[in-house]
């Protein structure tokens, strides 16, 4: 009763899990410079951006400041950055937008509520500390796309499906304090020990989650952090640190890493993340509505390729039979169209308001718009 207990607290206080991914600015590199914004390149009609307390109908061109909360349900939001990195916020997810690179800030953090996202991290991005936020763990990178799913009483996933992560728990009473604070109190300082002396490396088709024991005690002691009086927290810290080491006890990991199979649908989900020209990006967050169009063309064009290029290699497959196509995806589903149609096989990519189905009738494009009801047979 007690753990639930903490865990409904944690949800009303602080989400589920907090995964950061961060880059280390180069020592060389020179002062970010540009405005300090995202902009939107692709929406589905039902997602808002709340901005003030105002929920405002995302619309593709739209420039994202720092604050704005993202809230999507049935659709999906894709966002850029313009040092070329990329946000996919899948359907159901709330994500506010923490911080952004540009104007002398080197971060971008995604402070991720509840739900899924994916992100590509865009290699050439030395400058950028990319995060994705959610309250038990922080996850660096530099060059990768991963997703992270946060669902309340499910364990929170981070899935590398290019590059490395490294994953290790956070304490959020450490960000509270600074380097003199953390050096002066013995709970503190343990407490970073612990938190570095976690973190493990997520490789490519790896995933990483927190050992549940550790990850309850973590957001225990960050919903503690967080609801007490200044006065209560020495005390706080000292207990939570305690109950930490005590989940650590022996040779037991705080964050837990297993090899896993990058689906093909999750390879191209990644591959439909496509972004547009920096110069187009600049364009719109100086105020040029005209770039919208140029956005829009340049994300069709670059969407179609990659669609063509997956038919294509569907096709190759020659794959003639329902039993085939599930033996080959691990899938099979039913799409009932609006004229009556049903299609079935496996939806093999969808970006934007475009899926790709590959049934033994040979592989086809389909407007979700003319989608009457999807199912899934096995």
């Amino acid at each position: 009763m007690k753990a639930q207990n903490t865990k409904r607290i944690l949800v009303g206080l602080l989400l589920s899990l907090t995964v950061a991914v961060a880059a280390t600015v180069c020592s060389g590199g020179s002062e970010p410079t540009g405005a300090r914004s995202m902009i939107i390149v692709f929406t589905s009609e039902d997602a808002l951006v709340v901005r003030d307390g105002q929920e405002l109908p995302a619309r593709v061109g739209m420039v994202v400041h720092e604050n704005d909360i993202i809230r999507t349900t049935n659709g999906k939001v894709d966002l850029q950055t313009r040092n070329g990195s990329a946000v996919r916020i899948k359907e159901y997810t709330t994500v506010t937008i923490s911080s952004l690179y540009g104007e002398g800030s080197a971060d971008t953090r995604l402070a991720m509520d509840h739900g899924s996202l994916m992100a590509t991290v865009d290699r050439q991005s030395d400058e950028e500390n990319f995060s994705v936020v959610t309250p038990t763990a922080i996850a660096g990178v530099r060059g990768t796309t991963f997703t992270v799913e946060a669902e309340q009483g499910q364990p929170a996933r981070v899935r590398v499906i290019d590059g490395q992560v490294a994953m290790r728990p956070r304490i959020v009473a450490l960000e509270e304090a600074s380097a003199e604070e953390i050096q002066a109190d013995e709970n503190l300082r343990r407490l970073a020990e612990i938190a570095d002396s976690q973190e493990q490396t997520i490789e490519e088709s790896s995933e990483g989650t927190l050992n549940p024991d550790v990850e309850e005690r973590v957001a225990a002691l960050n919903t503690r952090t967080v609801v007490a009086e200044a006065e209560e927290r020495q005390t706080a810290t000292a207990e939570g640190r305690q109950e930490i080491e005590a989940a650590l006890q022996g040779d037991r990991q705080a964050v837990q890493v297993s090899r896993t199979e990058i689906t093909r649908e999750e390879m191209a989900d990644a591959e439909t993340l496509v972004t547009v020209d920096a110069e187009v990006v600049d364009r719109i967050q100086s105020g040029d509505d005209t770039a919208v169009v140029t956005l829009q063309e340049q994300r069709e064009s670059r969407q179609n390729e990659v669609l063509t290029r997956i038919e294509n290699e569907a096709r190759e497959q020659n794959l003639g039979s329902e039993q085939a196509i599930m033996e080959r995806y691990n899938k099979l589903e039913e799409l009932t169209l609006r004229d009556g149609t049903v299609l079935t096989g496996a939806v093999i990519a969808q970006t934007g308001n475009i899926l790709v189905i590959h049934t033994a009738e040979g592989v086809r494009r389909v407007n979700t718009a003319d989608v009457a009801s999807q199912a899934m047979r096995f």
